[in-house]
């Protein structure tokens, strides 16, 4: 199946131009934005993929990213950043970002990442399934979590590792494992990615939040409270 284009996200011309070429050897299709403004208007496109710097003039990579957030779109987002502190990798996370890659990088790596990212989401559609416990519904098809009726678009590492408890009620997994289960081997995260994600996840729940419960210690269970 054809998809939509990769958006290409960085102010500096020559770095997409080598983004855009290994893409294009890839048989992947992609648009150019070089700042944040002309990114968010790139948007109207419907990308499958957002490739987005993170230093940028004006709007920088993490305000882009909350926007794209806020308006309830769930599109993969790859952040690029030449910082290596905790910090930065957790506020990328808090903001909704599902991936983030450390510049210089090789743009085999990146082109790998991507399509890993296709893969899983395309294994998760043909599955268009739904996991449901009382009022807490999730639709895998089209990653939207419904609360009592009222539609939730998470995005999609956060809908991803929900589904997961979803799927495994009452298991207790430590941290390393769901990391492992949903963030692919050459990936490095710290280990706080999964409190980050759980946390924005719970802050969503509404009156099923606490069904995710915290194992002090060990890690996380799912423990749905059905009536």
């Amino acid at each position: 199946m054809k998809k939509n284009p990769v958006l290409i996200v960085d102010d500096e011309k020559d770095l997409r131009k080598i983004i855009r070429y290994n893409l294009e050897q890839e048989g992947i299709a992609s648009i150019e934005a070089s700042d944040g403004s002309q990114a968010i208007d790139l948007l109207s496109n419907n990308p499958s993929l957002i490739i987005l710097d993170i230093m940028m003039p004006g709007k920088d990579g993490y305000e882009v990213c909350k926007i794209i957030r806020d308006n309830g779109n769930t599109v993969p987002i790859i952040f690029l950043t030449a910082m290596d502190r905790e910090f930065d990798e957790l506020k990328g996370l808090e903001v909704g970002g599902d991936d983030y890659i450390r510049k210089p990088f090789s743009p085999k790596i990146l082109v790998a990442r991507i399509n890993s990212i296709f893969r899983r989401i395309e294994q998760i559609n043909q599955k268009g399934s739904f996991l449901q416990y009382d009022g807490l519904e999730a639709d895998t098809k089209n990653y939207v979590v419904t609360i009592d009726g009222d539609e939730l678009h998470l995005p999609r590492k956060e809908f991803e590792l929900l589904a997961f408890f979803m799927n495994e009620p009452d298991i207790i997994f430590k941290r390393d494992a769901l990391l492992a289960s949903i963030w692919e081997d050459d990936v490095y995260v710290v280990d706080r990615t999964i409190d980050v994600h759980i946390n924005r996840i719970r802050s969503k729940l509404g009156p099923y939040r606490d069904w995710i419960e915290t194992i002090k210690g060990v890690g996380y269970r799912f423990r749905p409270k059905v009536k």
